[in-house]
């Protein structure tokens, strides 16, 4: 143990070190990853933004110097192209302010039906121009649906009810002198969730022209973090302002239609539990960079949440999680192996520092081994220890034959109580203690009488196994046996060791004792056994001399429980209980009140009890449904008898005694009421039965 304690230790902490360190560094490079990693994302994202601004604010300067070349066809020409080039843009256009003039270009990829209408859009159809003016002398909105530039296949003209004045987009431009981003919301056009990026187009002296938008749908935008995904099980998400998920590789994700309109779910709300559980962590406090178990599988995942640039005066949050083992799976795979070779090592180091005290202790192991069962009284086998020492040698012989001696003395000493006796520390003096304790007798029905037509052999053979298997009853109940008074067996719980529930465990102790009396009796040869069993204060100890004592308990208590064994013969029963033990027990065992009765020797009355069995089903004496019944029968006839209505308790025990022809309280409960109608008791009677022979 002191080469362990000096060995383990160290090259335990030093294969500990070496970990933490590793792991440490790979926690700080999973970090460093993940910051590059946003700072990538956050580029690309804003890469993807940057061109529709810039075509925005080219516009808006076109408009600015000529607003006239915007509502012709080489305006819109320069629309088409642009949304041909740039694959981010779904759409388009400019509105004005004075005439609420509107002109658009939209690719109708993805689109089905468009504009008010909702008419289909045509199948070769790969763009539409919407013109919203008055250049027929009648206000109209137009829709022209090209397979390319000139080449037209459907036109559509409706009323104009649409007016860009009043749409988000065109608001939220004028709200500020630069380059904006929308909020979340429907398209007019092509009914698609997502942002404009806008700009308000003014004359030099301030007057209004009016706005220019490029739509970018929210689809467009997952699909571009989709393309950015990070490891097997990364996200990449964005969320606005107020925590709504506006992007996710799944496009859907963040946007409920509820009708016509648009709901943006919170972040903490939707269905991808692992971003679910990342939001709610950083509203819970843990802050921007931190690691956490995410979703349903168990894994590590670590988050960087990293705001948004506010080039278009949004205050977004981008989030990035990657399962940690991703980043850091190569560098804590390396660490476990070292740690698996210090284990290793640590494995052999021990294993040799055993073999070595292994060759110096076995020896003394093997003493201190017999030793303990010398004392447990585990007298069996020899002593068998072979050393190069000498001295233990000698040690080893002369435990043998202490061992024999003590062998041959045990067949007089009860084992069970010794044993007990050393595992509680009890002294060895004369005298002894006031304890709560449970005794119980067991006594066999005429046993001298049914023995006299048996050999002395079958007799002594058969009561040696009704012995043992009594004994073990007892002993698996924590009792002990105190002693033996021919065929009959005193026991007791709860001394010399504290048994807590010792008058549960005795209530099963005779249970059982009454299963294997009544097994011999059917088996082998008449051993019916009556029990009595009952609970309280009693002297426990040592009595005799001091060359020869015995350890027993005494009282009133102990005189008790005989008189209740013997009680069974004037009942027909075989397990008594005093109301003590009923009291203590009715939550666990189905009892059945007998009588109130005065033994001998006892002056206050008390109610006894027969012991029917377990409440538990699954117990192995448990009281059947048929107990249950038969006991309820039972307190409805007692109940009459109490009340000392003596003519229907008469009839209720004639009644259950023609259900129950072999029980023995209703024959004698019979016998008594018939007594009682002829000679009816005294008005002072307290009901109580006294008896004055043992």
């Amino acid at each position: 143990m002191a080469f362990i304690l000096l060995v383990v230790p160290l090259i335990g902490a030093l294969v500990g070190y070496v970990y933490r360190t590793n792991a440490d560094l790979a926690l700080n490079q999973a970090t460093s990853d993940m910051d590059r990693v946003t700072r990538d994302i956050v580029d690309e994202v804003q890469n993807l933004l940057s061109p529709a601004a810039r075509v925005v604010e080219g516009i808006a300067v076109q408009a600015r110097m000529d607003q006239g070349a915007l509502r012709r066809n080489d305006g819109l020409r320069y629309f088409f192209d642009q949304v041909e080039n740039l694959p981010q843009l779904e759409s388009l256009y400019i509105g004005f302010d004075r005439d609420g003039g509107f002109y658009q270009v939209l690719h109708t990829a993805g689109v089905t039906s468009f504009g008010p209408s909702a008419r289909p859009v045509p199948v070769n159809a790969r763009y539409a121009l919407r013109i919203l003016d008055a250049s027929s002398s009648k206000r109209a909105d137009s829709y022209i649906y090209l397979a390319d530039w000139g080449d037209i296949v459907g036109v559509e003209r409706n009323p104009a009810t649409y007016d860009p004045r009043v749409r988000p987009w065109y608001k939220e431009a004028w709200t500020s002198a630069g380059t904006v981003i929308s909020d979340v919301y429907p398209f007019a056009s092509s009914g698609k969730a997502g942002v404009t990026v806008s700009r308000r187009v003014e004359s030099d002296d301030g007057v209004a022209i009016g706005a220019v938008g490029a739509n970018i749908t929210l689809a467009r935008l997952s699909a571009f973090l989709a393309q950015r995904k990070i490891g097997q099980q990364g996200r990449v998400f964005i969320l606005d302002a107020e925590g709504h998920l506006i992007a996710h590789p799944q496009p859907d994700m963040g946007v409920r239609k509820k009708g016509k309109t648009l709901e943006l779910l919170q972040g903490r709300d939707v269905a991808d539990t692992i971003v679910a559980d990342a939001v709610r962590r950083r509203e819970a406090g843990a802050g921007d960079v931190f690691s956490a178990e995410l979703g349903d599988d168990g894994m590590v995942y670590r988050i960087n949440f990293a705001p948004f640039p506010e080039q278009f005066r949004k205050r977004w949050m981008i989030g990035v999680i990657v399962q940690e083992d991703e980043f850091i799976g190569p560098l804590r795979r390396l660490s476990l192996r070292f740690l698996a070779v210090g284990g290793v090592v640590i494995f052999f180091s021990v294993a040799a520092i055993l073999w070595l005290s292994h060759l110096l202790t076995r020896p003394l192991s093997l003493i201190i081994r017999e030793t303990d069962r010398i004392r447990d009284f585990q007298l069996d086998g020899e002593v068998r220890i072979s050393s190069h020492i000498t001295e233990i040698n000698e040690l080893a012989q002369a435990m043998d034959a202490m061992k024999q001696s003590l062998r041959s003395f045990g067949a007089y000493v009860p084992k069970a109580l010794v044993r007990n006796i050393v595992t509680a520390g009890a002294s060895t003096k004369i005298g002894g203690e006031r304890q709560f304790l449970t005794v119980m007798f067991s006594d066999v029905k005429d046993f001298t009488r049914n023995c006299e037509a048996l050999r002395p052999e079958d007799v002594s053979i058969n009561l040696s196994v009704y012995f043992e298997e009594m004994s073990a009853a007892i002993h698996n109940n924590n009792g002990i046996i105190d002693k033996f008074i021919g065929d009959a067996i005193m026991a007791v719980w709860n001394a010399p060791v504290p048994d807590p529930d010792h008058v549960l465990n005795a209530c099963r102790s005779m249970l059982a004792c009454y299963e294997v009396s009544h097994r011999i009796d059917q088996q082998a040869m008449p051993l019916y056994t009556r029990f009595g069993l009952h609970c309280g204060q009693m002297m426990v100890g040592n009595i005799g001399s001091e060359d020869r004592m015995q350890f027993t308990v005494l009282g009133a208590a102990v005189n008790l429980a005989a008189r209740l064994e013997g009680l069974n013969k004037l009942y027909g029963t075989q397990m008594l209980v005093s109301d003590a033990v009923q009291q203590i027990a009715q939550t666990h065992f189905l009892f059945r009140r007998i009588d109130r009765v005065v033994p001998s020797g006892v002056s206050m009355p008390f109610d006894i009890y027969e012991l029917v069995g377990e409440l538990a089903p699954e117990a192995r004496n448990s009281a059947s449904v048929e107990d249950h019944a038969r006991c309820r029968v039972w307190e409805t006839c007692m109940d009459c008898y109490r009340a000392g209505d003596w003519d229907e308790a008469h009839a209720r025990f004639q009644n259950f005694l023609d259900a129950y022809p072999d029980d023995g309280p209703a024959q004698a409960y019979v016998r008594r009421c018939a007594g009682l109608l002829a000679a009816p008791p005294p008005t002072d009677w307290d009901g109580a039965q006294h008896y004055d022979q043992k």
